[in-house]
């Protein structure tokens, strides 16, 4: 589907804002909770902000592929930002929209559903980025990132490691969760900055 030009200025503006989101926040949250960065925080903080700029970006230009553009802008800015390529938040940005792309195209219609189903999807990107990324860029294997990331969960939920499937299926629910809620915001601060830009 073509993009106007007014299409094209959103969408560089929504992208934009994300990427500067990544390079500013992003990095100071990554410094002020470096033992929880990779497992849950920072990650899940920053995928939602993402998901709520992107989404909002949707509310000027509902078309399809909108927020994967969006999306490829935000990582062109992270790529070119202070500290080089790096490959792990770009590989992130990019799957998180083309899952809010995915959801968008299941729900069909623009609707606040719609919103909460592609915020739930580019979240539950978050959970995997780790497995796959250290796979890839580390050689490091699935059960060693497992066992990690249960450490780090029983350390912050403070429970014993032996309940392992807990805390895993919790790390999982909680992005969901917070998938879905940023959607439910994307959706109601959207329609509000839309509806009085248009007046």
């Amino acid at each position: 589907m073509k993009f106007s030009v007014r299409d094209l200025v959103y969408i560089a503006i929504f992208g934009a804002i994300w990427g500067a989101v990544e390079l500013t926040l992003g990095s100071y949250l990554h410094v002020i909770f470096p033992p929880l960065a990779d497992t849950f925080l920072v990650g899940m903080i920053m995928a939602s902000l993402g998901v709520i700029v992107a989404l909002v970006g949707r509310h000027f230009v509902p078309r399809t592929g909108a927020v994967f553009m969006i999306g490829v802008v935000a990582a062109i800015l992270k790529m070119i930002g202070i500290g080089g390529v790096t490959v792990g938040p770009m590989v992130a940005i990019l799957a998180e929209s083309l899952l809010m792309e995915l959801g968008l195209l299941i729900a069909r219609k623009h609707t606040r559903w719609g919103f909460v189903l592609a915020g739930a999807l580019a979240l539950a990107w978050n959970f995997f980025h780790k497995f796959i990324m250290m796979f890839f860029l580390f050689g490091k294997g699935v059960y060693e990132v497992y066992a990690g990331m249960v450490k780090q969960g029983a350390s912050l939920l403070r429970i014993d490691l032996s309940y392992a499937l807990l805390i895993i299926v919790f790390l999982l629910l909680i992005r969901l969760v917070a998938g879905g809620l940023a959607g439910w915001i994307a959706w109601d601060l959207g329609r509000v900055v839309h509806d009085r830009l248009a007046r």
